[in-house]
């Protein structure tokens, strides 16, 4: 009974603790994404110049309130996500089953890119061009393919089934958040659109586990419940 106790308490403490990271559904070594995904253009070729002039323009025709969008979209959780379409009851506090899983699926997202990123080897719009403003939070960590973008991918899915009354709000959020990134100086079009396959791949391989499929039936449950639906 007290090793029972012991382990309950470290549960609990690990989950409190700012430094804990939650346990990947998918990890870099389950799906090589540089076998998956193609190449980025290469650098200087039509494709590229194309790539960066297209960054030039979303930022010369982003509004002020549009550019501060790309700020707070630089937040990777769920719930900056989507709250703006699915109102405030949609947070963390009051949905910890549904909060645990998406952690999850942003843990999943982390290891996988991470591991993919080097390979390619893309440098982000605003370190490669001056002329580039870095209105989000910058990184300075790989472009190719965009993991806010890969992200936002995977949840969006996820909360699709969760809510398919709202997935066309669900999917028209997930495309603005991930113009935020070209938007914002991180990401040119190209890192957009690998990480749209990447969500595409990954969300395949965790809706196939069962462990998964039991914290989403559970996350149903819950948000269907704050939400009143």
């Amino acid at each position: 009974m007290m090793r029972r106790s012991l382990l309950a308490a470290v549960a609990v403490f690990a989950l409190a603790s700012p430094g804990w990271a939650a346990d990947p559904y998918l990890t870099g070594k389950m799906l090589d994404l540089t076998v998956l995904v193609p190449p980025p253009p290469a650098k200087g070729s039509p494709a590229d110049l194309a790539d960066m002039q297209a960054v030039l323009d979303a930022q010369a025709a982003a509004s002020d309130a549009r550019k501060h969008q790309a700020l707070v979209d630089s937040d990777e959780t769920v719930f900056v996500m989507f709250t703006p379409v699915l109102g405030e009851t949609f947070n963390a506090a009051a949905l910890p089953k549904a909060a645990a899983m998406f952690e999850r699926i942003g843990a999943s997202e982390d290891d996988t890119l991470d591991a993919a990123k080097p390979y390619f080897g893309r440098v982000r719009p605003w370190l490669a061009n001056p002329a580039v403003k870095a209105i989000a939070k910058p990184t300075k960590s790989g472009s190719y393919p965009s993991g806010h973008t890969t992200r936002v991918g995977i949840e969006a899915a996820v909360l699709a089934i969760i809510l398919p009354e709202k997935k066309t709000e669900i999917w028209a959020r997930a495309a603005d958040y991930a113009q935020s990134r070209v938007i914002g100086g991180m990401h040119y079009p190209s890192d957009i659109e690998a990480g749209w396959r990447t969500a595409a791949a990954m969300a395949a391989v965790i809706l196939s586990q069962p462990g998964f499929q039991a914290d989403l039936a559970a996350a149903k449950v819950e948000v269907r419940a704050a939400l009143g639906m």
